[in-house]
């Protein structure tokens, strides 16, 4: 991997103070992570990646988990690295390292298919998961203390690729989070195909977490098609895998697409699944 600088990224936020009717105004600088880059055979291109360490990480002889973050730019990592600092005083969750990993054409990586509607010039999805684990995480685990307990998340059409990383590579990944998970109509037989022939292999599911959200209010399904696929998804999930696997299907009435309070309640399921075992 290739370090393109050690330019850290840095938020600044206004603190205001109340003092005896004085305001007072103070720039704070929070260091979010720092870009670097990796350059892709597989994908012949230079992809983009944004890493956040735990503030303890360079005083601790600890290893962490790491959390890939699709459609990652310096917005969903902020929110990310953000609920996880709140779940970490909720919950008790482990700090975790998050790889951020930037979109060049999002809908060439994410879809493993083009339909009638959702038609894309390239299909790459089985080249970028390609990516993601021959390159990257190998990259990951040599530069960093890791302890190979990996989250993918995704979001909306990430999300739909969180899937098919499921379904086509589960042992990539331990953990699962999809946020506006699911598939399109004319999707439909390309995912029950690949679903029923993945789950001939139950044992490779073992121990999975695996965390799937929905809107029921969301203006990208407002005839419920994604979330009928998820209930159906879902059945076959429970009645395939059993207890080989800690799986769970949210949905949410008061929150449009890519329910905000999905990311929290995945990361928390997911750990709270450790306990359970």
């Amino acid at each position: 991997m290739k370090i393109i600088s050690k330019f850290y990224l840095v938020i600044s936020i206004l603190f205001v103070s109340l003092k005896t009717e004085i305001v007072h105004g103070q720039d704070i600088n929070v260091k979010l992570g720092f870009a670097d880059s990796i350059q892709s055979p597989i994908l012949k291109e230079n992809r983009k990646i944004i890493i956040s360490l735990p503030d303890e990480y360079d005083t601790s002889k600890k290893t962490y988990p790491v959390l890939y973050l699709l459609d990652g730019n310096i917005n969903s990592l902020l929110e990310t690295v953000s609920t996880m600092n709140k779940l970490g005083l909720d919950e008790n969750i482990p700090k975790m390292i998050v790889v951020a990993i930037g979109n060049t054409d999002r809908d060439r990586d994410m879809m493993p298919l083009s339909t009638k509607q959702y038609s894309v010039p390239v299909a790459g999805a089985k080249q970028f998961l390609s990516f993601i684990g021959d390159e990257l995480i190998p990259q990951i685990d040599k530069k960093y203390r890791t302890n190979q307990q990996r989250i993918l998340c995704g979001k909306s059409l990430s999300g739909l690729f969180t899937l098919y990383a499921l379904l086509t590579k589960p042992q990539l990944f331990e953990s699962y989070i999809g946020r506006s998970a699911g598939w399109l109509r004319d999707m439909n037989d390309y995912f029950i195909t690949l679903t029923d022939r993945a789950l001939q292999q139950p044992d490779l599911y073992r121990d999975k977490k695996i965390f799937m959200s929905n809107s029921l209010i969301d203006d990208y399904d407002k005839d419920h098609d994604v979330h009928k696929q998820m209930l159906k998804f879902s059945e076959k999930i429970k009645a395939k895998l059993g207890d080989r696997v800690q799986y769970k299907y949210v949905t949410y009435n008061n929150y449009p697409h890519v329910p905000f309070p999905s990311l929290y309640d995945g990361l928390k399921y997911i750990f709270e699944a450790d306990t359970k075992k």
